[in-house]
C-alpha cells in the first residue's frame, strides 16, 4: 500500500527507537523490501547504552542499524532524539523530514520510555516516573505524529490507492486488557497500561478523522519479543526469552502489512498471528527457525 507516484523515488520510512529491538528489526526488514530510512534513537554509537535493569552495556546503536540497512541498498539517515525531551520532539521530526528528502511515506511509532517503575503498583509509583512515562509513551508520540500528519496531508495521494501516508503504531496488549498478575508480581503497572491505552487510541481516531484524506493508520502489537534488553535481563524476563520471537519476525510482519490492502484502516493487528496467517504455518515455522539461528542479526 505504500507506493510513490514517482517510480524513480524509493519510499521513505521513519522509524523511532531503531537502535535495537523491534525498531531495528522493522528498519532492516523495510530496507530489505525497498525503503529508504530515517531512524531515530538515543544510542548513536555502539557500547554507549546500558540496560537499566542490570547496568550492563546493551548491544545496538543507530550506526549499526544504519550499516546493516545500507547492505540492503537503502539510503539511511540517523537523527539523535530523546522522547523525554518534549521541547525537541517537533524539531526532531523536522530534522528527520529534511534528511528524508522532504517526503516521508511511512511513520513507525516505536520508541517508548524504558526505565524504572514498571514493576510497582500505583501507590508506590514515583510521581516523577508517572510524568516520565506519560511524556515518553503518550505525549511525545502524539506531538511527533501531529507534526508528521501536517506534513503527510500535503503528500500527493497515490492514484491507485488514494493513500498519502501510512502510520504504524507499535502498541501493546497492556493497552487493551488487565494483566493476570499485579505489577509487583509479574504484571504490568497501571502507568504503563494507561499510557499504552491512550497511545492505542491514536490509530482508530486518526483513521476516523483522516482516512478519507488518504491517511492509513494501524495498531500493531508485536507480542512477546526476545529483544537485546530482554535477553540481557536474565531470570526476570526469561519467560519472554523462551516464548518470544526475534525482532526479525516483527520486521517481516511489518513489511507484509505495508503492502496488504485487505487490512481495514484503524484496526488492531497482532503481528505474529497475522504473519502466521499470511505465510502459512509451514513457512512461518521456517522463518522462526531461521531467525532463531541467526540470533539478533538479520
Amino acid at each position: 500500500m505504500v507506493q510513490t507516484n514517482n517510480q524513480d523515488r524509493r519510499p521513505v520510512a521513519l522509524i523511532t527507537g531503531a537502535s535495537r529491538g523491534v525498531g531495528r528489526g522493522i528498519a532492516l526488514a523495510l530496507a530489505k523490501s525497498g525503503f529508504d530510512l530515517v531512524i531515530t534513537g538515543r544510542t548513536m554509537v555502539e557500547g554507549s547504552a546500558t540496560n537499566p535493569a542490570t547496568g550492563r552495556i546493551l548491544v545496538g546503536s543507530l550506526e549499526q542499524t544504519a550499516h546493516n540497512a545500507r547492505e540492503f541498498g537503502a539510503t539511511v539517515a540517523m537523527v539523535e532524539a530523546d522522547i523525554l525531551d518534549l521541547s525537541d520532539v517537533v524539531p526532531s521530526f523536522h530534522r528527520c523530514l529534511d534528511l528524508g528528502g522532504g517526503q516521508i511515506d511511512l511513520l513507525v511509532n516505536n520508541a517508548i520510555f524504558v526505565g524504572p517503575g514498571n514493576d510497582v503498583r500505583f501507590a508506590e509509583s514515583d510521581p516523577d516516573d508517572i510524568i516520565r512515562r506519560t511524556n515518553g509513551n503518550l505525549i511525545a508520540p502524539l506531538l511527533f505524529t501531529h507534526a508528521f500528519l501536517q506534513h503527510a496531508l500535503r503528500n500527493p495521494a497515490n492514484p491507485q490507492t488514494g493513500v498519502r501516508a501510512t502510520i504504524f503504531n507499535i502498541t501493546s496488549d497492556a493497552g487493551k486488557r488487565t494483566p493476570e498478575r499485579m505489577a509487583d508480581n509479574g504484571g504490568w503497572s497501571l502507568m504503563y497500561a494507561a499510557t499504552k491505552a491512550g497511545f492505542h487510541r491514536m490509530a482508530d481516531m486518526l483513521a476516523h478523522e483522516y482516512g478519507h484524506e488518504g491517511i492509513r493508520c494501524l495498531n500493531i502489537n508485536p507480542g512477546l519479543v526476545a529483544t537485546e534488553r530482554v535477553l540481557d535481563s536474565g531470570a526476570d524476563l526469561a519467560w519472554i526469552s523462551r516464548a518470544g520471537v526475534t525482532p526479525e519476525v516483527i520486521g517481516v510482519a511489518i513489511s507484509h502489512l505495508v503492502q496488504d490492502p485487505l487490512i481495514e484502516n484503524g484496526t488492531y493487528v497482532h503481528a505474529q498471528q497475522y504473519l502466521c496467517e499470511a505465510l502459512g504455518d509451514e513457512e512461518y515455522e521456517r522463518l522462526l527457525s531461521i531467525s532463531t539461528m541467526n540470533g539478533q542479526s538479520l
